[in-house]
């Protein structure tokens, strides 16, 4: 499995633009696992947005998509990429021997 997650810092005047735009921009494809929206509680109007793909291939693919080109361009106007991380989730090794 492998995760997007994008941190942004929005202005407080365009936080229910930002709230309305997770919700149109919501995953569409089977390979999409999830897709959730946290905020930062010690920072006002704080997020972080995560998404977890089955697979590297679909995530590129998405990456690629005029959907996730629609997110970046909302993520401009309404407020301020701080980061952007492609994860890798693997497994734990297994320590019970």
């Amino acid at each position: 499995m492998v995760g997007l997650e994008i941190q942004v810092q929005l202005s407080k005047e365009k936080r229910r633009e930002f709230l309305q735009a997770f919700e149109f921009l919501a995953c569409k494809s089977s390979e999409c696992i999830g897709q959730y929206l946290y905020e930062d509680l010690g920072k006002d109007n704080r997020f972080l947005w995560m998404e977890r793909w089955t697979n590297l291939k679909a995530l590129e693919n998405h990456l690629k998509s005029d959907q996730f080109k629609s997110l970046m361009g909302a993520i401009e106007v309404l407020g301020k990429l701080e980061n952007l991380h492609l994860v890798d989730f693997r497994a734990p090794p297994d320590n019970s021997r």
